[in-house]
C-alpha cells in the first residue's frame, strides 16, 4: 500500500492495518461518535459521525492510506467571521506538530 501524498510504501502488514483501523474506530466510538469499519473491495476505512442538536452532523472518514476527510455543517446563523474562525481553528490543530 502506498500513500498518495508521498508515494512511499507503508511498512504495515494487512493485519497491522486492520488493527490500526479498528483501534481508531474504537477511540472515536469511545469519544461518542457513531463509528464503523468498512471494507470496500479489500480497502478498509473508518466512518464516524457526531450528531449535534440544531446542526447537521460532523462526518469523518479515515482510510487505510491515512487519508482523512472531515465534513460538518456550521451552526445556523453563523457569521462569516465565525465560519472562518472555526476553519482556522481546525487548520491549526491539523498542522501543528504531533
Amino acid at each position: 500500500m502506498t500513500t498518495p501524498a508521498t508515494g512511499r510504501r507503508l511498512a504495515e502488514t494487512e493485519e497491522q492495518t486492520e488493527h490500526r483501523m479498528r483501534t481508531v474506530a474504537a477511540e472515536l466510538s469511545a469519544a461518542g461518535l457513531d463509528t464503523g469499519v468498512h471494507d470496500t473491495r479489500g480497502v478498509l476505512d473508518v466512518r464516524a459521525t457526531l450528531h449535534r442538536e440544531g446542526c447537521g452532523p460532523v462526518e469523518i472518514t479515515y482510510d487505510a492510506d491515512q487519508y482523512v476527510q472531515v465534513t460538518y455543517w456550521h451552526a445556523p446563523g453563523a457569521t462569516p467571521a465565525q465560519v472562518v474562525a472555526t476553519m482556522n481553528a481546525v487548520l491549526a490543530v491539523i498542522t501543528r506538530s504531533p
